[in-house]
Formats: structure tokens, sequence, C-alpha cells
């Protein structure tokens, strides 16, 4: 998503770690009433665990959840922590920095003078599905490409990923509102007809990757759980283009049965209402399927303060396993992160921050969480995630990775 504290030391965020280880306008038509399949139900609560009881780091796909959990391929319970490597859903070549030694800086490597890794077990590619099925032949040349060029970056990007143990989320940042979108597309607020064949063609090259995960659609934004479910016509939806766009909104199912029904057994993220954010609703409109991870993506906006953060997602983490796949403040400092974080940990949910790049305009409003693509965080909020993935790092410092017992 394009949106628009001092540092806190080393030292803080591992004792923050300690001590959570110690305690356990757009219309839209209706759409039709909702299967019996998301009916009212007593969901399973779970009780949530301390960190120490989760693998933080390596790689243990293929993942599988069960309860409110994601377990790795040995049933251990697994937290995905990481950044999102942002530029691929506007820039159809990239930025040019996607060499396996600079993607290496967003995992577990040995710091230097000029060199710093994050230690970060997940890396989130926000991509166009405009670009994927039909490259891009606008004005701009530069940045022109074909839709087996742009293809070829992604999967070279994850398989460098891959090599370096880490787990990609492939996430369907911008669509085109049923083909009226010309270049990237931009952030509508349902799928529409090409964002199944996206799936039907990324389903199908990466259901062999164990540590690929999918996230359908980046942050929906209606107000109906129904149409959330199922789909409806959408009608003056602006995009973050300032145009508006009608078109058939197609629903979060959908995409999950277009997965399932290319034989990819993949974990599957959905974002809720509200840009990917209100998940309140889930015990009457969850989603039919396996492997499923609702997603959160909390901002510092007014309605989605600490205060919010129990109705909207922190009371369904006992009953789904959770992820927040996107995050962020704007003021260039720590204050709703840290306690953010703090609240993820302790409800065991997973979370990749925004973002890893080097945006034109000013930072903070991005937000930007990189000084430089040799892994520098950006003062503040880049620099208080780096430290607190480093701590998840320090924390299982004599854990047998994973990777390395099979």
């Amino acid at each position: 998503m394009l949106h628009t504290m001092r540092r806190v030391f080393a030292s803080l965020s591992l004792l923050v770690l300690v001590t959570l280880l110690l305690s356990p306008e757009i219309t839209y038509a209706s759409s039709a009433s909702l299967k019996s399949e998301q009916q009212v139900r007593t969901p399973l609560h779970t009780s949530l665990l301390p960190l120490t009881k989760f693998q933080l780091r390596g790689l243990d796909g293929p993942y599988h959840t069960q309860g409110n959990l994601i377990l790795g391929a040995d049933n251990q319970p697994y937290l995905f922590h990481g950044m999102a490597r942002d530029d691929l859903e506007y820039l159809c070549k990239g930025d040019g920095h996607y060499t396996a030694k600079e993607l290496g800086y967003m995992g577990i490597g040995q710091n230097t003078a000029n060199e710093t890794y994050w230690g970060g077990n997940v890396v989130r590619l926000p991509l166009s599905e405009n670009f994927w099925l039909y490259g891009d032949s606008s004005d701009d040349t530069s940045d022109n490409c074909s839709p087996n060029e742009y293809q070829a970056l992604v999967k070279q990007t994850i398989d460098h990923l891959t090599a370096l143990a880490m787990n990609v989320i492939i996430d369907l940042h911008r669509t085109n509102a049923g083909g009226q979108i010309p270049g990237s597309g931009t952030q509508m607020a349902m799928p529409d007809a090409d964002s199944v064949l996206f799936w039907q063609q990324v389903a199908l090259i990466y259901a062999k990757y164990p540590n690929v995960l999918f996230e359908v659609f980046n942050e929906p934004h209606i107000s109906d759980w129904s149409c959330w479910v199922h789909g409806c016509p959408i009608s003056g939806d602006m995009g973050t283009d300032h145009h508006y766009y009608s078109y058939q909104g197609l629903g979060m199912q959908k995409l999950v049965d277009t997965i399932r029904g290319r034989g990819a057994n993949n974990l599957i993220l959905v974002g809720g209402l509200d840009w990917g954010y209100d998940l309140s609703q889930l015990n009457t409109y969850h989603l039919r399927g396996n492997n499923l991870v609702y997603d959160t993506h909390p901002y510092d906006y007014r309605d989605k303060q600490p205060s919010y953060w129990d109705n909207a997602f922190g009371n369904v983490s006992s009953s789904y396993p959770l992820i927040a796949a996107e995050f962020g403040e704007y003021d260039c400092k720590t204050t709703y992160i840290s306690q953010l974080i703090n609240y993820l940990d302790a409800h065991n949910i997973s979370w990749v921050g925004w973002a890893w790049v080097i945006a034109s305009g000013t930072p903070c409003l991005y937000p930007q969480a990189l000084k430089n693509y040799n892994g520098t965080p950006y003062p503040d909020m880049g620099q208080y995630e780096y430290e607190r993935m480093k701590g998840y790092t320090n924390l299982l410092v004599n854990e047998e990775v994973p990777e390395k017992r099979k």
C-alpha cells in the first residue's frame, strides 16, 4: 500500500522479548446470502504460546495450519518475521537492486562496517497482475517489459531468496479493474477477472515451492462481508491513481478456490476489510479451505490505534492463524509500531514491515524502513524493526536451524 520516539536501542528490544517470553466511499451491490459453510460457528480456541515455543528462523516448509497456529514440516509452531521488498508492483524491471547479495541483507548474516543483515525469515513481494499478464508497453520505455521478462525477474528473485533460506510471500498488490487500467494498474477495492488468471498461472508455477506463500489480494476496502467472501459489482471505486472505476469484484473465496484448483497447497494469506485491517467478523464469514492465514494491515490512523486492536484482529487470534503482512507509521517515530509489535508477539501473530525500498519523496510518508541497499536501517522506525528482528535471532542463537536438520 502507498501510505501518506527516538531510536530504541537493542538492549531495550531484547528486554521486551524476554518480558514476552515470560508471559504466555465505494458503492457496491450486496451479494447473495452466505452459503452454509460460512455460517456462524463456535471457533476452536487455542492457548497462546510464548516465543520460545516457535521456530523463528530458517526454512521449515511446507507449512500447514492447525487451530490458530502455523506449523512447519516437522509440526513445530512457526512465526514469520521480515520485510516487504517493494517496487515490483509499479516498476516492471524493478529498481536494479535484486541481486542475491542485496536481497541477503534481509536475512541472516554477519554485519560489517558497511553491511547490515536484518535476520528476517520472510520477504514479501508486491506484484502487478498487469505486468505479469501483459507486461508494460507504456510511453516510459526505460521500464517497458514483456510478461516473460517480468515473470523471469520474479522467479529469479524468489529463487535467490529460497537459496538464502528465506520464505517468500507473493502479494497481488495492483489490479486493473477488469482490464480498464494500463501500465502497472492500481490499488482497487476488490479483485477482478484478471486476478483469477494471475493466480492460475502463479499457483501452477510455485505450487512446488514449500517456502512460498500466496497473498491473494493486498487490501480489500469494501464494507460488506458477504461481498468480501463472494464478490459483487463495484462502482465508484477510486484507485490510488485517483480515477474512478466500475467493475465486477470477485470474492476472496474465488481466489482461494482458484489456487487450490491448480493443485497448490501453499499457505494462503487473506486480508480483511478496511484496507486489509478488519478481521472482526471471521467467526461468521470465514472462508472454506485449508491452510488459510488471515492478514491484517495496521497503520497509525485514528481508527486503528491500540484500543481498537482487540476487536479488529486480536480477539480472533486465539481461533485463526494471523499475520500482519504490512504495517507502519508516518511520523518517523516508533510510538505506534513498538506497541504493535509487542502486541503481535503476545498474540502469536507473524509480521512483515513496510517497506524495504529507497523511495522518492519523503521517507517517513512512505513509510520507508531502509536507508540504503546495504541494509542500513532508516532511523527510528526502520532501526526499531531491525532491532526487533535481530532480537529474535539472538533469542535463538543456540537453536539448530531447521534447514540444517534435513
